[in-house]
């Protein structure tokens, strides 16, 4: 067995059989000397394709949409299309050579833009122009996997990746690759494993899948070869003994049954900490609710100013604002603001050139520098929040001025929709917190905002002094480093102090690891990519269980809506300590209380402060309301059940007066007490 150490894009872990993609040759002279007829083989093969990715986009999963849309307008792209008939008519190319050598030309032109997320768009018109020169030399885009198997190439674009029988795809290897390409974007909405950057693997395959001088069965035999593939240790292995090969085709089929039991129980399960998801358009909408998501967390608009060659005008985005907020009925839908600048840059915007744009020009910066465009994203967003609960949300911000200002724009918007009898609705403001400039003022930021929402890629960015696209200091680019950690703590808890909520947004939320850290620390919401929303649930459900010390007993719901308190935070030694059995806190949000399980009614504290559940398994649950609030004397609360009544989890069973019980100088923390 041979074994290679990879990059991780998309963990996961897969074992079969390696289906190997070979990279295209270049130019070569045309079959016939008649441009009129190749340049008419190359616009067929442009519709043929084209109809492909419009086919493969209406059948796939609407989370990769998007990714249909930019490989459609790449490879209709004016640029492309003419430099490769100039090719067919100056070089005698015939149409797949010419198709070949103007994605490589078109590449190395978007090789050189600044921004690394159009940058990876060079490997895209790379795989759409050899995918078009399989369409005009075969009729077809490439060979069909006629079993499930993995992947293996040099480099793999979208659109080879969408030929594909996704539900045939194990795994994919290759040599070139980005943890932010779209090729990982989809591997992981897909949920498969991907892993790349080591030619020495992808060449140890193609060596053992040599054709040369092989009689047909010798040929099959090495197109079926066996491969390892576990990119949880970023390791591939090849050349595997048949006992090793079927200990791990059984792994896999078991930590599949345990995924689809993962995302069956996250659909059942029910959460105090809200998990969202991050779109950047209507075409993810159905996918979205597909996944579970309690609302949209991240709504990233800039992509609406990236996809065209000039900006997107205020019906243009009102339409896609509106779409996101009906479609999500009454659920939460934060849209952020237009967070350009640094690595997304649009052409038709004229940002200046820095040495350092990650600490340049970026975020509500660019916002209020461009105030027309702004104002013109604000009026559209204010339009859309009729249609919806809309949330808007600021990039970058680091100063309370800044907030200021954006609020001062918002009712200058109002003002002149009202002037122009346009009906909006003027919806909550809240601002990411991606610097330590925010954290250090999170106290006082959250007396002028609605929410907050940690950027974590930026902030651990910044606050570790280091470029997240660093080349070779991966070791050193640390979300779970304890100052990142602390940051997050202290925004949390600096919003809590003023009742604002605080969500993580970056791609901490979604790592195992860091799951059950973030709720300790105080955060109240996790927003991830649609494809990992089911996933981070399940982990939610988990580590709240562990953190209620409830691991192997009944399911119990949230008592209040708010942030859970472990039962070592509890400010009160008698429930901390454990004294009066094990117990966890919320620090509740509103003074709505609800019945934590289904059973009956079974005690009311005379002062009205706290009841008794019976489950229906017949284990007692204390819901106390309140520290010490046995001495308002029943002051601030209001019961509304009476001993006797049966109960459903959920059902609403008292009314109490946070401000009253703050007022007398109690904490209003809500304890669940397991009683037997």
């Amino acid at each position: 067995m041979k074994r290679f150490e990879l990059t991780i894009a998309q963990k996961g872990f897969a074992a079969g059989k390696a289906f190997f993609i070979e990279k295209r040759s270049g130019s070569k002279p045309a079959a016939a000397d008649d441009a009129e007829t190749e340049e008419a083989r190359f616009d067929d093969a442009v519709r043929k394709l084209d109809k492909e990715l419009t086919n493969a986009a209406s059948k796939a999963d609407k989370d990769n949409v998007g990714i249909y849309e930019m490989e459609s307008l790449l490879l209709k792209d004016d640029k492309f299309i003419d430099t490769a008939k100039k090719l067919i008519a100056d070089k005698k190319l015939d149409a797949a050579a010419a198709a070949i050598d103007a994605g490589k030309e078109l590449a190395e032109v978007i090789r050189g833009n600044e921004s690394e997320y159009i940058r990876q768009r060079g490997d895209d018109i790379i795989g759409l122009s050899e995918r078009l020169a399989d369409i005009i030399r075969s009729g077809q885009s490439t060979d069909a996997l006629k079993e499930p198997a993995i992947i293996v190439a040099d480099e793999l674009s979208p659109a080879q990746l969408t030929a594909f029988d996704q539900e045939m795809i194990l795994g994919i290897v290759t040599v070139n690759g980005a943890p932010t390409s779209h090729v990982s974007i989809m591997a992981g909405n897909l949920g498969i494993p991907y892993c790349y950057g080591s030619s020495e693997a992808v060449g140890a395959i193609r060596a053992e899948m040599s054709t040369n001088e092989c009689t047909p069965d010798e040929k099959a035999e090495a197109e079926g070869r066996d491969v390892l593939l576990m990119i949880d240790g970023s390791m591939l292995a090849t050349d595997l003994d048949k006992e090793t090969y079927q200990k791990a085709v059984l792994k896999m089929n078991e930590l599949n049954e345990k995924k689809k039991r993962e995302l069956e129980n996250a659909h059942r399960g029910s959460t105090r900490t809200k998990v969202y998801a991050n779109i950047s358009g209507p075409q993810e909408i159905d996918a979205l609710k597909r996944s579970g998501a309690e609302g949209v967390g991240l709504f990233r608009t800039e992509l609406l100013f990236l996809a065209d060659k000039e900006a997107p005008s205020e019906e243009e985005q009102f339409q896609a604002y509106k779409a996101v907020a009906e479609a999500m009925a009454g659920k939460e839908t934060v849209i952020r603001t237009m967070d350009l600048g640094s690595d997304k840059k649009a052409d038709w915007l004229k940002l200046p050139d820095e040495k350092n744009p990650a600490l340049g020009c970026r975020g509500v910066r660019v916002s209020l520098k461009e105030e027309a465009l702004f104002r013109t994203q604000l009026r559209a967003l204010l339009r859309a929040a009729v249609y919806g609960n809309v949330r808007i949300m600021v990039p970058m911000i680091a100063a309370c001025r800044e907030v200021e200002a954006v609020r001062t724009l918002m009712e200058k918007c109002a003002k002149e929709l009202a002037d122009e009898d346009v009906e909006y609705r003027v919806p909550p403001l809240g601002i990411m917190v991606e610097t330590p400039a925010a954290v250090m003022i999170a106290d006082e930021l959250s007396k002028i905002v609605d929410f907050f929402s940690i950027g974590t890629n930026d902030l651990t960015q910044y606050t570790l002094a280091l470029d997240r696209e660093a080349v070779g200091l991966d070791e050193y680019y640390d979300p779970m480093h304890d100052a990142v950690l602390r940051l997050i703590e202290m925004t949390a808890s600096a919003g809590h102090q003023n009742n604002v909520p605080t969500a993580v947004c970056g791609e901490l939320a979604a790592n195992p690891e860091a799951v059950e850290e973030l709720i300790r620390r105080g955060v109240d919401e996790l927003s991830v990519s649609v494809g990992k929303v089911e996933k981070t649930k399940a982990l939610v459900i988990d580590a709240e269980k562990r953190l209620a010390g409830n691991e192997e007993n009944i399911e119990l719901a949230a008592a209040a809506d708010g942030r859970l308190i472990p039962m070592e935070d509890i400010p009160d030694p008698a429930f901390a300590g454990g004294t009066l059995g094990r117990c966890v806190g919320i620090m509740p949000d509103n003074g709505k209380i609800y019945a934590p399980c289904d059973g009956t009614v079974s005690g009311i504290a005379e002062t009205r402060h706290a009841i008794t559940f019976t489950a229906s398994n017949g284990m007692k649950i204390l819901v106390h309301v309140g520290i010490d609030t046995v001495n308002l004397g029943g002051n601030g609360f209001s019961v509304l059940v009476k001993e006797g009544d049966p109960v459903h989890k959920g059902d609403q069973v008292m009314e109490a007066d946070l401000d009253v019980i703050k007022n007398a100088g109690f904490s209003p923390m809500v304890i669940i007490l397991l009683l037997s």
